[in-house]
C-alpha cells in the first residue's frame, strides 16, 4: 500500500502540472480568437474611423508602456540602502545630544541602538578633567526621503572628524526574491487545490510538502519586507565625542633641503624622546606608592627572617673547632725490590 502511495503521489501532481498548462493554453487560445473576433467586428461595423481610432490607440499604447517602464525604472532605483557614518567633535555635549534629540523628532527618524560613556572607565594616567569627557554612539534609523538633510544638520552639530557613506543595491536580489516568491506561490495553490482531493494518506503526505513550501514563503516574504524596510529607513551611525577644543587638520612641512630634514628629523627624535620619559615618569609616579607597599613588604620580610635566624644560632651555638694533633704511628719500612737486588749482588 505504501509504494503504490509514492508512486500515485507524483502521478498526481504530473497530472496536475499539464492539466495546468493545458488551460493556460486554452485561455491564450481563446483570447487570440477574442481579440480576432472583436478586431473584425469593428472593422465591418465602421472602417474610416477605426484606422483613426487606431492611430490613437497605439499612442495611447506606447505612452502607456513608458509609464510603466518609467515606474519599474523609478521602482528599481528605490531598492537602494543607503548608511553613513558620522564621527564629531563637540565643545558643548549636552546642548549637542537636545540638538541631536530634536532633530530625530523634525525628520521621524528613531534610535535603533545607542550607547553612552561618561568617561569614568577611561584608563588615562595624566590628566584627571580627560577622564570625565563624554561619548555617545548611535544607530538611526531616519526616511530615505530625509537622508541627505539630516546628514547635513548632524554634521553642524560640532567638528566633523569623519564621514563614510555607502551605498548598497539591493535591486537584483529583491526581484529575484519576488519571482521566486511567485513560483511557490504558484505551488502552494496547485497543492491546496489537490489536497481537496485525494484521501487521507495521500493529504498526510501532501501537507508535509505543503509545509515545507509555507515555510519558505514565509522566508522569502521576511526577506523582502527587510529590504523594503531598509529602503525606505536608511541608517546613520553617528558619534559624538565630547573634547576640551577643536584640533586643526596636521600641516605637512615641506623638507626639500638636506638642513630641513635634518632639522625636522632631530625635533621630531627630542620631541618623541621627552614624549617617552614624560610618560615614563608619570607611570612611576602613578605606580610609586604601590612600590613603596611593595618594598616595605619585602623590606618586613627580610628583617624577620635575619631575627630568626640570629635566635636560631643564640640557641643552638655551634662548638669552635679544635685543633689536636694526629699522633704519627712509626711503620716499619720494607725494603724495596731495587734494595733486595743490590743486595743479593753483593753477596
Amino acid at each position: 500500500m505504501k509504494n503504490s502511495n509514492k508512486i500515485f503521489i507524483p502521478v498526481i501532481l504530473s497530472a496536475l502540472l499539464f492539466t495546468g498548462c493545458g488551460n493556460k493554453e486554452e485561455m491564450n487560445q481563446s483570447v487570440k480568437y477574442d481579440n480576432v473576433y472583436t478586431e473584425s467586428y469593428d472593422n465591418n461595423a465602421e472602417e474610416a474611423p477605426a484606422v483613426e481610432n487606431s492611430e490613437e490607440s497605439v499612442d495611447e499604447s506606447q505612452e502607456a508602456e513608458k509609464e510603466n517602464n518609467t515606474s519599474n525604472t523609478v521602482i528599481r532605483k528605490e531598492m537602494l540602502v543607503y548608511s553613513c557614518n558620522l564621527v564629531i567633535d563637540v565643545l558643548d555635549f549636552d546642548t549637542a545630544i537636545d540638538s541631536f534629540r530634536s532633530s530625530l523628532d523634525t525628520y521621524d527618524a528613531f534610535v535603533e541602538k545607542e550607547n553612552y560613556n561618561d568617561g569614568g572607565a577611561s584608563d588615562r594616567l595624566v590628566y584627571e578633567n580627560e577622564q570625565s569627557w563624554k561619548t555617545y554612539n548611535a544607530t538611526v534609523r531616519v526616511p530615505s526621503k530625509d537622508y541627505n538633510d539630516f546628514c547635513d544638520n548632524m554634521a553642524n552639530l560640532g567638528d566633523l572628524r569623519k564621514k563614510d557613506a555607502i551605498v548598497d543595491n539591493l535591486t537584483s536580489e529583491y526581484y529575484d526574491l519576488s519571482t521566486t516568491l511567485e513560483i511557490y506561490e504558484a505551488k502552494e495553490a496547485r497543492y491546496l487545490e489537490l489536497l481537496s482531493t485525494v484521501d487521507e494518506q495521500t493529504a498526510i503526505a501532501l501537507e508535509k510538502e505543503l509545509t515545507d513550501i509555507q515555510i519558505e514563503i514565509s522566508r522569502l516574504v521576511t526577506r523582502m519586507n527587510k529590504i523594503q524596510t531598509d529602503v525606505a529607513y536608511s541608517y546613520v551611525y553617528i558619534t559624538i565625542n565630547e573634547v576640551r577644543e577643536y584640533v586643526e587638520e596636521p600641516t605637512i612641512e615641506k623638507t626639500d633641503t638636506f638642513g630641513q630634514r635634518f632639522k625636522n628629523t632631530v625635533s621630531q627624535s627630542v620631541s618623541g624622546f621627552l614624549s617617552v620619559m614624560e610618560t615614563l615618569l608619570f607611570i612611576l609616579i602613578y605606580l610609586l606608592p604601590h612600590l613603596v607597599i611593595i618594598g616595605i613588604f619585602i623590606f618586613g620580610i627580610t628583617a624577620l627572617s635575619k631575627a630568626i635566624k640570629k635566635k636560631r644560632i643564640a640557641r643552638y651555638p655551634q662548638n669552635p673547632p679544635v685543633n689536636q694533633q694526629i699522633p704519627t704511628v712509626n711503620t716499619p719500612q720494607t725494603p724495596s725490590d731495587d734494595e733486595n737486588i743490590q743486595e743479593n749482588s753483593d753477596k
